[in-house]
């Protein structure tokens, strides 16, 4: 999952670069809203009661999501 979410920030950082840092831009907007539901979600994950650790099952889903 860090390694998805490391490639994806990545990703827009270089997307952000080839726009001419205009982030008001279509495809960096997209793309920032598809990181940011990959965080949101990795955190609800992470957030969950320390009895119950991570579901591999929600972790995988948030992976193929953002593909």
């Amino acid at each position: 999952m860090y390694i998805l979410i490391t490639k994806m920030h990545l990703r827009l950082n270089q997307l952000i670069e080839e726009k001419n840092y205009n982030l008001l831009d279509e495809e960096v907007l997209h793309y920032s809203q598809r990181l940011d539901k990959v965080l949101s979600r990795f955190n609800k994950i992470v957030n969950q009661d320390a009895n119950s650790g991570l579901n591999s099952c929600e972790v995988n889903n948030v992976t193929k999501c953002a593909i």
